[in-house]
């Protein structure tokens, strides 16, 4: 249980939340458009409008976070990596699409705050709440235009290059980033417990997801990646199915959660080397560096939360 004082916690971990997952969810209409054939305008035009969305959530979560994040948070990589930058440019470069890299340059100059915090006030609460808000029912229409491409592609009725199973994946995250907000807004503070078991539960599962989407999208004759690939998706998928109930936790915990970080840190690793070498241009297949640093900023936010408990 946190000692921060309710206003202080909840516009630090507000601010930090916001300046991951809207990232995440920007991004996931960036690939979305990659995938998406020229015919589909009514599909192309909602996700640039989500993205439009989001980018400008983004800078406003920006403008308000300066001075007032935590520095493990702003060190860990989850919300920029020293790829991003260069990811970001080669997409636009290759893909033609739009990608706000202004906002990026700015966010690089967050500086991070300290406890207690200075200069808090009502206003600012305020303004949070409202953004908060704003990002939840922004996010809701998001959850449900992920599940209409789901079926739309599953069905036949949409042909896009993307998996089908990855629309299902990033509505799960966006429903879990939904969650996280209201039980901020609703100020919910749940047993310490409840919180490890869901959220080993929750990123090992995606930990698995990111294997094997990365295995499915690696050029065949790239074996090894491929191996390594398929051996994290079982290592993943191991771990996760130590997790049958989630209303306890299971038997030896603290070492499914040790096991759980070396397994991070080790895909975390195969994460950065195949970003490096996509920029490179040293790696074959369907993905970009974009998605890979996405991937990996996705791992450095996993890992800081489980170095919080080992």
């Amino acid at each position: 249980m946190t000692t921060i004082p309710m206003t202080e916690y909840y516009i630090q971990k507000s601010l930090e939340l916001n300046l991951f997952w809207i990232r995440i969810i920007k991004e996931h209409f960036i690939f979305m458009q990659a995938n998406l054939m020229c015919q589909d305008v009514p599909y192309i035009q909602q996700t640039e409008e989500f993205k439009s969305q989001f980018e400008g959530f983004l800078h406003e979560t920006i403008c308000l976070a300066n001075g007032l994040i935590g520095s493990e948070v702003l060190l860990s990589g989850e919300l920029l990596t020293d790829k991003t930058l260069s990811a970001e440019r080669k997409t636009v470069e290759l893909t033609g699409i739009k990608i706000g890299i202004p906002i990026t340059v700015e966010e690089c100059n967050l500086t991070p705050g300290t406890l207690p915090m200075p200069g808090l006030s009502p206003e600012l609460a305020a303004n949070i709440s409202s953004l908060n808000e704003r990002i939840i029912t922004c996010a809701c229409s998001v959850a449900e235009f992920m599940e209409k491409v789901y079926q739309d592609v599953i069905h036949c009725r949409l042909y896009t290059t993307k998996l089908p199973s990855i629309y299902a994946h990033q509505r799960r995250e966006t429903l879990n980033y939904i969650k996280l907000l209201r039980r901020l807004q609703n100020h919910q503070r749940l047993d310490p417990q409840f919180i490890i078991v869901e959220e080993e539960m929750f990123w090992n599962y995606n930990m698995m997801v990111h294997a094997e989407a990365m295995r499915q999208l690696l050029d065949f004759s790239e074996q090894a990646m491929i191996k390594k690939a398929n051996d994290f998706a079982q290592r993943f998928h191991n771990l996760v199915s130590k997790f049958r109930d989630d209303a306890k936790p299971p038997v030896g915990l603290k070492q499914i959660t040790s096991e759980s970080r070396r397994a991070t840190v080790a895909i975390r690793d195969f994460k950065a080397t195949s970003t490096d070498r996509i920029l490179e241009c040293q790696l074959k297949g369907v993905m970009s560096a974009l998605l890979t640093d996405h991937l990996l900023r996705e791992t450095n936010y996993y890992l800081r939360i489980l170095n919080a408990k080992v």
